[in-house]
């Protein structure tokens, strides 16, 4: 078959493996930014942030929480259980600037 060709393990690929972690050895294969960083720039500081970075991917993912997802909890926390349906920005002022109250006294004036 011509699956068959592309399939190099010999087993049942499906799509549901696309989502898995990818992983260098046993860390988060996502820590390749921070060790190059540590790589290229190497002081104390970028070796912090390189075993900061470890120590919380390391958590995330024995509490099995990906990056994205910790970052969609750490978000909800922030900003609370209120989720309005419209952003505050889309709705009208809750305010009357009397500019209809205006409209219709130029009505009047011109009848």
């Amino acid at each position: 078959m011509a699956e068959d060709r592309y399939n190099i393990y010999r087993s049942t690929v499906h799509w549901r493996y696309a989502m898995a972690r990818p992983h260098l050895m046993f860390f988060d294969a996502r820590l390749i930014f921070f060790i190059i960083l540590f790589i290229f720039h190497i002081r104390w500081w970028t070796f912090a942030v390189l075993v900061f970075a470890i120590a919380g991917f390391t958590g995330a993912s024995y509490f099995n929480y990906s990056v994205e997802n910790l970052m969609r909890l750490v978000r909800s926390k922030l900003v609370g259980a209120f989720r309005p349906a419209v952003s505050y920005t889309r709705l009208r002022p809750m305010a009357d600037f009397g500019s209809d109250a205006l409209i219709e006294a130029r009505k009047q004036n011109q009848n």
